[in-house]
């Protein structure tokens, strides 16, 4: 339960993109005139750590992850599962709170449980979950996960790993969150969640929780994206945020622009590096009503897809919007 100004965020961090000649330019007008260039005006030279923008970073207040122990990975039983063949085999990020941090939000406890109704779950990592606050139930049915979750104004997660024992049956494969002490269940189908994200609003308050998964048995470079998308005027904005892999750790980090164009085209344009800093791509591509879509662009050309939702910041300026997404190799990007 974190309050931490975003104030300094969009500040610092603004992008290093193209200057236009007009040495008056605001960061919006290099912003806009970056938007106007191929590929944002972005290169395939390796850059610092971060961007060299540690403290941009920082003031982003993006949740941490940390590696989860869940003791039934090691079941004979799910060991065995997970070996046997034509067993669908998936990754879910799955996050919950207030999307983008609104730090005037009353604080929201997700108490409860997500259940599989078939097949098992396996918690790889937890995402912004905090000792006084935050905790993974311990597990006693391979199928259910309960913990204990509070937020305000950020956001907790979990990445599992899912294991479906019958891929072919004519019963969807479900993912269930159910609030303890009562309230509305949110039904996450993983056949919709393979197609892209998908995002329930939780109350009147801001509050919602988002999910998308990976298959998990691709034999390619692929995994999650999260991060803040900031809205520096109308169809204009930047965005920062973590490239992890398809368990949910964080490999590298990117930051870009996005915005209208002025033929209209609504386009959004990112570099990736590595956390020592080496260029692992160009995320290029649109978005539009929440959602973005492009091609991931290495030195040689293109190498994959990248897709994910996104929400704009809310009003005021110590505020960043949010977005969530998933990229993969083009062997394993039918999906994306």
């Amino acid at each position: 339960m974190r309050l931490v100004s975003f104030r300094n965020l969009f500040v610092a961090s603004l992008l290093a993109v193209t200057t236009v000649a007009c040495t008056d330019a605001t960061p919006e007008d290099e912003v806009a005139s970056a938007l106007e260039l191929e590929n944002g005006g972005l290169d395939t030279t390796d850059e610092a750590p971060m961007f060299g923008e540690e403290a941009a970073f920082a003031g982003a207040s993006l949740e941490a992850e940390t590696s989860a122990a869940d003791p039934i990975a090691a079941d004979p039983e799910i060991v065995a599962l997970r070996e046997r063949a034509g067993v669908g085999h998936q990754r879910v990020m799955i996050l919950w709170g207030q999307l983008p941090p609104d730090r005037t939000a009353a604080a929201h406890t997700w108490d409860g449980r997500l259940a599989l109704n078939r097949g098992a779950l396996i918690v790889r990592r937890e995402v912004g979950f905090e000792d006084r606050t935050d905790l993974v139930a311990p597990r006693q049915i391979r199928t259910t996960v309960g913990f204990a979750s509070t937020t305000q104004p950020f956001a907790d997660g979990l990445v599992l790993e899912v294991l479906d024992p019958d891929p072919t049956s004519a019963t969807p494969l479900t993912l269930t969150y159910t609030p303890r002490g009562g309230g509305d269940e949110l039904v996450f189908g993983l056949a919709e969640l393979a197609t892209g994200p998908v995002s329930y609003d939780v109350g009147a308050g801001g509050d919602r929780m988002v999910a998308t998964s990976l298959r998990a048995d691709d034999a390619c470079d692929h995994g999650f994206m999260r991060g803040r998308w900031h809205q520096v005027r109308a169809n204009l904005g930047r965005f920062l945020g973590v490239v992890a892999d398809a368990d949910g750790a964080t490999i590298g980090h990117l930051r870009g622009v996005w915005g209208a164009r002025q033929s209209g085209d609504q386009v959004m344009f990112a570099k990736y590096i590595s956390l020592d800093g080496h260029f692992r791509g160009i995320f290029a591509g649109s978005y539009d009503a929440g959602e973005f879509s492009g091609r991931w662009i290495i030195s040689t050309g293109d190498h994959g897809r990248a897709q994910g939702r996104y929400r704009e910041s809310v009003p005021g300026p110590d505020t960043g919007g949010a977005f969530i997404g998933r990229w993969a190799e083009t062997s394993c990007a039918a999906g994306l």
